[in-house]
């Protein structure tokens, strides 16, 4: 079976959860990594067995790179992309495509002009809980969707945001709680329940000396007539779940932490989880399983290799982040702001 060669941009925290996505697939390899920091380059590459590089043209044109994976800081997700298109390689970008909607459809259109696959990491659309619901939705069991939820209740620590000077700035994360822990589930809601038409929201700083928010509330208009709530918060000692509650006239069903808590549809068995009610998932630095990642790195690797869509692909991401800059925007100006789909 053919091997598709992977390389990583961007050796920081999460690298590892991406690299071992990699190399426990039996169809994927891991070749090569770059950093501007030497260090954590040579690191990464000693641990996986595989080549490292301190200057990314030179690792864009090796020959036997046919996916490039990017985790830099996220205002430098579109960059990165677009001269990897440029080169031929696929493109992997983690969340989310980039902090500005602009160079997100640059990237898109890049990536198309030069007939490679994006795709955004958006991993939690592939949990069990989730496949189960997108399917009891898709079959209309729930009936008439009419509300959803995404609440995400973490904390993070003041060392966690002073770890990287990029961390907690408008200029290199393009946000705080909202555009980097809820994302996710901002995502999701629009998975499941469909796209976001309008918001209005709030923001404030208020445990953390970062310029950005560590908590906003928003609530949300969708174009199938549903409204919704999000719920941003690394201020929540010490971190609980994250949430996601959608009700229709015909059933409801609640997701907690990536798991199904609750599916209850009329005339049928109610089902509830088994979860560990006790687990503190949103504390600061979570140990996160690779599980989910790796699904989704399955599917890009199915796409690559039969020529289709990967199942996150660049527009899903771009709406997600379209969404996320709506409500940013609400909460500076004081008002409903449209959300700027495709």
């Amino acid at each position: 079976m053919k091997k598709l060669c992977f390389g990583i941009v961007g050796c920081g925290n999460v690298s590892k959860i991406h690299a071992e996505s990699i190399v426990n697939l039996p169809n994927s390899k891991l070749v090569a990594v770059v950093s501007r920091t030497e260090s954590n380059a040579r690191k990464l590459a000693k641990e996986y067995n595989c080549d490292y590089h301190i200057n990314l043209d030179s690792f864009l044109k090796r020959k036997d790179i046919d996916v490039v994976v990017i985790l830099t800081p996220n205002g430098l997700h579109a960059d990165i992309g677009i001269k990897a298109a440029r080169f031929g390689k696929h493109v992997v970008v983690e969340k989310p495509i980039d902090i500005d909607l602009k160079k997100a459809d640059e990237l898109i259109s890049e990536c198309e002009k030069n007939g490679v696959k994006l795709s955004v990491i958006s991993q939690r659309r592939f949990s069990d809980a989730v496949q189960v619901v997108k399917k009891y939705i898709n079959k209309g069991e729930l009936g008439k969707l009419n509300f959803g939820n995404a609440l995400v209740k973490w904390y993070r620590t003041q060392e966690y945001y002073d770890s990287g000077a990029w961390r907690g700035t408008w200029e290199f994360e393009g946000g705080g709680a909202l555009i980097n822990q809820s994302i996710h589930y901002v995502d999701l809601l629009q998975y499941l329940v469909g796209p976001v038409d309008e918001v209005f929201a709030y923001m404030a700083t208020r445990c953390h000396n970062i310029e950005v928010e560590d908590i906003l509330v928003g609530a949300l208009k969708f174009k199938n007539g549903a409204l919704g709530l999000v719920e941003a918060n690394t201020t929540a000692y010490p971190g609980f779940e994250a949430r996601v509650d959608i009700y229709g006239d015909n059933g409801s069903i609640i997701i907690v932490d990536d798991e199904l808590d609750k599916l209850m549809i009329k005339g049928k068995k109610e089902i509830s989880s088994t979860r560990n009610q006790k687990s503190l998932t949103g504390a600061s630095n979570p140990q996160i399983s690779f599980e989910l990642h790796k699904r989704q790195y399955q599917d890009i690797v199915d796409s690559i290799m039969n020529n289709r869509k990967p199942s996150v692909d660049g527009i899903a991401g771009r709406n997600t982040l379209a969404v996320i800059l709506a409500l940013y925007e609400s909460a500076k100006a004081g008002k409903t702001v449209k959300v700027n789909l495709i």
